[in-house]
């Protein structure tokens, strides 16, 4: 497969925008999966899944890095929650093969919904630190979220890093820039086992892969910085805008094909 430089340039710059999105609070790939799909029309869909989850673990670990660097969230929750999370991961992948997929997408819409609804009421989710459980039991939670929202992006995808950050903000009581941070680093380990299942069937492009790799790093590296600058306002305000864009395309998606 080749590119000439226009669509290669194209292709970096979709991967900037998933990375600046998904830096912050998940979502990117509401722009990284249309745009593959409009750009490179020919792909498959595990294709287009395949070769954006290279970019993805790669931007994002930008952005985990970004965050634990200046953000400290104990190892206690972190480390459970990215050995659950890369766990549940590929168990999920096993139990896609098997649901229907209209059941999936009216549970990411329903979840969504939810989501949406309780963020939005309860004005200061996320603004400080309100943590659940005792230190010593901290790390019984994180493998529960870990485990629930890997199986969830191995199962369905789609939000995969915004469901963690809602996770981890509302179950275990860390604020939002503490919820991304460790967020990052469990999305990171979830999409690595679905992505190496990818990669061993032949279904990731590189000659594309490369291109979103360079910009996906680059949006992650600039939007984890512009989280951490402008705060947790920021952060919850651009989680709702991602959220509600869930739903929307969710809802059309389900809507088109009636």
């Amino acid at each position: 497969m080749e590119i000439d430089t226009t669509l290669w340039l194209l292709t970096a710059l979709a991967g900037f925008a998933a990375g600046l999105i998904d830096s912050i609070v998940g979502g990117g790939g509401l722009v990284l999966t249309p745009a593959m799909l409009n750009l490179h029309p020919g792909l498959s869909i595990l294709q287009a899944i395949g070769t954006q989850r290279t970019s993805s673990i790669m931007g994002t670990s930008v952005a985990a890095w970004n965050y634990l660097r200046k953000i400290h969230v104990e190892r206690r929750i972190i480390l459970p929650a990215c050995a659950a999370a890369m766990t549940a991961s590929a168990i999920g992948v096993q139990f896609a093969k098997r649901i229907d997929p209209e059941v999936l997408k009216w549970t990411v819409l329903i979840l969504c919904v939810v989501l949406a609804l309780y963020t939005a009421l309860k004005k200061d989710l996320g603004m400080k630190e309100e943590r659940r459980f005792h230190p010593k039991h901290e790390s019984i939670a994180a493998i529960a979220i870990g485990a629930s929202t890997g199986f969830y992006n191995g199962l369905i995808g789609p939000g995969t890093g915004t469901i963690m950050v809602f996770a981890f903000v509302s179950f275990l009581g860390l604020d939002f820039l503490k919820s991304s941070a460790v967020s990052k680093a469990a999305n990171v380990s979830a999409d690595i086992s679905s992505w190496t299942v990818l990669l061993l069937s032949g279904f990731v492009l590189w000659v594309l892969a490369l291109p979103l790799v360079i910009g996906n790093m680059l949006g992650s590296y600039i939007g984890s910085h512009m989280a951490i600058r402008k705060g947790q306002a920021f952060v919850r305000a651009v989680f709702l805008v991602i959220v509600i864009s869930l739903i929307a395309r969710q809802a059309w998606q389900l809507l088109a094909l009636d």
